[in-house]
């Protein structure tokens, strides 16, 4: 007994130390010894919180760099240590395996797919295989020395020895953690098998965390596999020395050959965009590895080219994006990749300042000497009529250049010995818009997806927002005629999604908006976006006409009969000066007959503006002109939303400041050429800009949003088509004017929670949050008042508040429009698409046509 009884011992004790001469020290340390014999207990038990115990409980290789609390329980008791373990990894493997007694044998799969993980990341990082793995310098000034012959020859050797460990560890971990997932849909071939407790099939797990784990080392081993394949197959990197890899045929068409099928994104083979077609065979020492593509011509067009299966490719893995409110994703089996396309658009200042510095140069050098009234005329005659059609509109329609996939490695075999020792593995790359799930021995499982990180990375490699306002300010020769970008490869059964950004602005304008909608199942699902990038210096009437046609060629190109549901329920969502353009392509009406009203103080007489009229004429031709002024509203559009829109102008434009910036805001060259040579040739007195009809077309797209403007005077009134349903967001910036509009319309109010509520000595009145009858109370339960967010109209609202409501820029009286759908005041100034009340709207607006659509 460790502990004896005290009273029973004395006395032999007292004998004993008595008979030697040292009781008083026998007995100091018997007491010395029985005080501290408890206190050296095995086990002590310490709080901690409970977030650091499930973290430790959950963690593993992946996520914090070392093994999981089973997998170094189980090394522990079979009395192995973790890095010797590593060092002699074969040997102990083995007597790990002698050492596992029991007939439990899923647990001890995904302990043996850690610790393959763990080798394949240790020998990654060593010396000899990161060389190989990395990837090369971009600048060859940052490269390293070349090593001599026999140094390198001797490198290359261990590279090799290394790099071949490196991968069969990853295959192993790979085939260990999925034999681990879809244990109870494998054949259990295995000795002992029949001993074994099994659950029924129908039976559900509740996922546990050694589940999160093993699917963690599933997910980040297929992920080394297929990034460091890309490499080897682009020829950047290397995998092992006997690699080959073979490129299939396939009929995908590319750009060159068929235009058509690269906007509309046809299949390239017989059969759905959801089939997976083999584009590439990979021998990697005794692996067999094949790689399959979406059955769609984005998808397959390089593998066409038999060049490379895949372009750049990019892991989410390896992605911070920054700037979004929200990462759109979707939790499910395998990893989310993007592959950038190698003739994908990109736009960037400098490419902007490049252009413009070479025109004026050119200009410069190219200078003729005046000519006569006489001399234009006969020149503007030769010219040709459609010098501003010339450019293709269809040449404008960019289709993704960044495709998302979510990658699945399946090792072929049906039991679970087969698929341990397979040495062939599927390498699957879905597109995850179209493909939610992937079938595995027979069962659908969810497929993992980020859809933010595609559109982040398109955002990034644009520089929209400087190329926007530099697009309004420089001085080019050639008009910056408008781009249509689609942010998702087309899709014949998801409706369309027109989005117009304003003055000086570009489609990053609307970036909260659009990962809002990737973030919403329902409209990802059912709507996909199209951006227009137009020029904002282009007169208005050009800049409708240039995107009305690049639209209707888009819709052409994806859809020539019109038949798909992309065709049909389109909605255009627009900003300022994009919803005057956007309720254009909305109308049906005839400007050309409006046209005589605009010169209402009698300035020109009717032979003058005749003469007007046969110059423009002369300008676009008779079709053109025709079409720059006569109106029809898209076919395939049934909704529109508009954003604070100046459809009656504005004074703001008038203002010292913005007359200022407008004088810096120029006119494409040849637009001006081709319009001034015709109308200079009249000889028509004062300047041209200022005529009522000649100020269409002389005065950049800002001047034109002045309320005196000839443009706002002719289009301020146009109605829209009447099978439109059409919403209205309006900005208003002042807190108490949409306070007062609260309290007259308490049922639409919706309070602004979206910053902390502060403390407010002035505040005689707060929200009553529980009192749905009445928005204003007495009570000072609250410690301050939170502001009114936004602001439902219903009815008519009285002329003494609607004179008051502005966003700063746009009052409300230029923003209104009767007859629409719905009317909602947001608090807060003019940039309001990207207020989340706005949002927000939005999103219940495209809802609300969804579930119209279904009962209908």
């Amino acid at each position: 007994m460790i502990f004896a009884d005290p009273a029973n011992d004395m006395p032999s004790l007292e004998h004993k130390y008595k008979h030697k001469n040292k009781t008083p020290f026998a007995l100091l340390a018997v007491v010395a010894a029985m005080a501290i014999l408890p206190a050296c207990s095995t086990v002590s038990v310490n709080k901690q919180p409970s977030a650091k115990t499930i973290a430790a409980q959950r963690g593993n290789i992946v996520t914090d760099n070392k093994l999981s609390s089973d997998t170094a329980s189980v090394l522990l008791s079979a009395g192995l240590n973790e890095q010797a373990c590593m060092q002699q990894f074969n040997l102990c493997l083995t007597q790990l395996t002698d050492s596992m007694l029991n007939e439990h044998y899923r647990p001890a799969l995904a302990v043996f797919a850690e610790l393959h993980y763990a080798k394949a990341r240790q020998l990654g990082e060593s010396k000899d295989c990161r060389n190989a793995l990395a990837r090369p310098p971009i600048d060859p000034y940052y490269a390293n020395t070349p090593l001599s012959d026999t140094d390198a020859k001797a490198q290359q050797k261990r590279t090799d020895s290394c790099l071949i460990g490196y991968q069969e560890r990853l295959f192993d971990a790979i085939k260990t953690s999925y034999t681990y997932l879809f244990y109870d849909s494998l054949e259990h071939d295995f000795e002992g098998a029949d001993k074994e407790t099994r659950r029924s099939h129908a039976q559900s797990r509740i996922p546990s965390e050694m589940d999160i784990q093993t699917q963690d080392i599933y997910n980040a081993a297929s992920n080394d596999v297929i990034t460091q394949l890309y490499q080897t197959a682009d020829g950047g990197g290397k995998m092992m020395g006997n690699t080959k890899v073979e490129y299939l045929p396939t009929s995908a068409s590319t750009a060159t050959s068929s235009e058509q099928a690269v906007i509309a994104n046809l299949t390239a083979v017989k059969g759905r965009p959801t089939d997976q077609i083999k584009v590439m065979k990979m021998h990697i020492d005794d692996y067999n590895l094949n790689v399959y593509l979406p059955n769609e011509n984005n998808y397959l067009k390089n593998a066409n080219q038999q060049t490379a299966a895949l372009t750049d490719l990019v892991s989410t893995y390896e992605l911070r994006l920054s700037g979004l409110n929200s990462i759109s994703k979707r939790p499910g089996l395998g990893i989310s990749l993007v592959a950038s396309l190698d003739d994908r658009y990109t736009t960037t200042i400098r490419q902007l300042l490049i252009s413009s510095l070479a025109d004026r140069t050119g200009r410069l050098h190219q200078e003729s000497p005046r000519r006569t009234a006489s001399d234009i005329n006969e020149s503007s005659k030769e010219r040709s009529k459609d010098s501003l059609d010339s450019d293709d509109a269809s040449t404008r329609i960019y289709p993704t250049g960044h495709l998302l996939m979510t990658g699945l490695i399946k090792p072929m075999g049906n039991s679970v010995l087969d698929t341990l020792s397979s040495k062939q593995l599927d390498i699957h790359l879905y597109n995850p818009y179209r493909s939610e799930s992937a079938n595995i021995l027979g069962d659908d499982y969810p497929l993992a997806a980020n859809f933010s990180a595609g559109y982040g990375l398109w955002l990034a490699e644009n520089q929209l927002d400087g190329v926007g306002y530099l697009n309004l300010i420089t001085r080019k020769k050639e008009a910056s005629l408008p781009k249509l970008f689609m942010l998702e490869p087309y899709d014949a059964d998801k409706r369309v999604i027109i989005m117009l950004h304003g003055l000086a602005s570009s489609p990053a304008t609307w970036v909260n908006l659009t990962n809002d909608i990737f973030n919403d199942d329902k409209l990802r699902n059912n709507y996909q976006v199209w951006q227009i990038f137009y020029p904002t210096n282009l007169p208005i009437l050009e800049n409708r006409y240039q995107i009305q046609k690049l639209i209707n060629t888009a819709y052409e190109k994806t859809d020539p009969k019109g038949q798909n549901i992309a065709s049909k329920n389109s909605v255009i969502i627009s900003h300022s000066m994009g919803g005057i353009i956007a309720r254009m392509m909305l109308s049906d009406e005839n400007l050309v007959d409006d046209l005589d009203r605009l010169d209402d103080q009698n300035v020109l007489s009717m032979n003058e503006k005749r003469k007007i009229r046969d110059a423009l004429k002369e300008s676009f031709g008779q079709q053109q002109l025709r079409e720059r002024f006569e109106l029809k509203a898209l076919p395939q559009v049934d909704t529109a939303v508009f954003l604070s829109s100046p459809f009656r102008g504005t004074d703001y434009a008038d203002r010292w400041f913005t007359r200022a910036l407008r004088r810096i805001v120029y006119l494409p060259v040849g637009l001006v050429k081709t319009v001034t040579d015709n109308l200079a040739a009249l000889a028509i007195q004062g300047d041209l800009a200022q005529n009522p009809l000649g100020a269409l077309y002389l005065q950049n797209g800002a001047s034109q949003l002045s309320d005196k403007s000839s443009f706002i005077q002719l289009t301020k009134d146009i109605r829209i088509n009447d099978r439109i349903t059409y919403h209205s967001i309006i900005a208003n910036n002042d807190a108490d004017i949409t306070r007062g509009l609260a309290e007259m319309q308490p049922a639409g109010a919706k309070l602004d929670l979206s910053e902390e509520i502060t403390e407010n000595d002035h505040a005689e009145d707060v929200i009553d949050v529980d009192d749905s009858n009445a928005l204003l109370t007495d009570s000072d339960e609250l410690p301050g008042q939170p502001l009114v967010a936004a602001v439902t109209v219903d009815g008519e609202i009285g002329q003494a508040l609607t004179e008051q409501l502005s966003d700063g820029i746009v009052p409300y009286t230029s923003a209104h429009l009767d007859g629409a759908a719905s009317e909602t005041v947001i608090n807060g100034g003019h940039s309001i698409q990207e207020n989340p009340q706005t949002i927000l709207t939005l999103r219940r607006i495209l809802h609300q046509q969804l579930q119209q659509q279904d009962t209908n």
